[in-house]
């Protein structure tokens, strides 16, 4: 799926509880691509040496078709995965370390609610075992479509937790435990 940059809002942002048809939120992570090596990369460290940034994701997803419906490629494609909207929380600078690659597999991240009351938890290893195998695959991907990644391009990783229903009146945080800062990212419904 594409995700525009008018569809990315900033940490805080209030959004409608009922922003699709079917709205469903994530904790989702982003990583921003520092150059155009990231298509000669092969291992975790080779992707962390083409990264910028890693920031935090909710992604808020639309499912748009009926509960139970049959989902195929081209429905896949057909709805652009659902991409609807997303908040972005601050980016932490990436240093290509063994370090760093370790922390994004082993990190907790933990979906809480305006209370503190944990809604949902996974761990790095809930993409593709390392977040970074999503990067890797991505690239094979779009090297196969001739997409070229340039500074700057920014990539959606996927779920750590499941799709949740959001709910007016409340504010979701996920933070990433374990990563430097133990940064986070917050949405509230309104």
């Amino acid at each position: 799926g594409v995700l525009l940059e008018k569809m990315l809002l900033p940490d805080g942002a209030e959004v409608p509880a009922q922003f699709g048809a079917r709205p469903v939120f994530e904790a989702d992570l982003l990583v921003e691509v520092k150059d155009a090596g990231i298509h000669r990369a092969k291992t975790h460290l080779d992707v962390l040496r083409s990264l910028s940034r890693v920031m935090p994701f909710i992604e808020l997803p639309d499912l748009m078709l009926a509960e139970g419906e049959k989902l195929t490629a081209p429905l896949i494609v057909l709805t652009n995965v659902g991409a609807r909207l997303g908040v972005v929380g601050t980016g932490i600078p990436v240093e290509a370390t063994e370090a760093l690659a370790a922390a994004l597999a082993a990190m907790r991240v933990v979906v809480t609610d305006q209370d503190g009351g944990e809604i949902a938890n996974g761990t790095g290893t809930a993409i593709l075992g390392h977040p970074l195998n999503a990067v890797l695959w991505l690239i094979q991907d779009l090297d196969r479509s001739g997409i070229r990644l340039k500074p700057g391009d920014v990539l959606s990783l996927g779920s750590f937790t499941p799709l949740l229903p959001p709910r007016a009146g409340t504010t979701i945080k996920v933070r990433y435990l374990g990563l430097p800062g133990d940064p986070e990212v917050s949405v509230r419904f309104k």
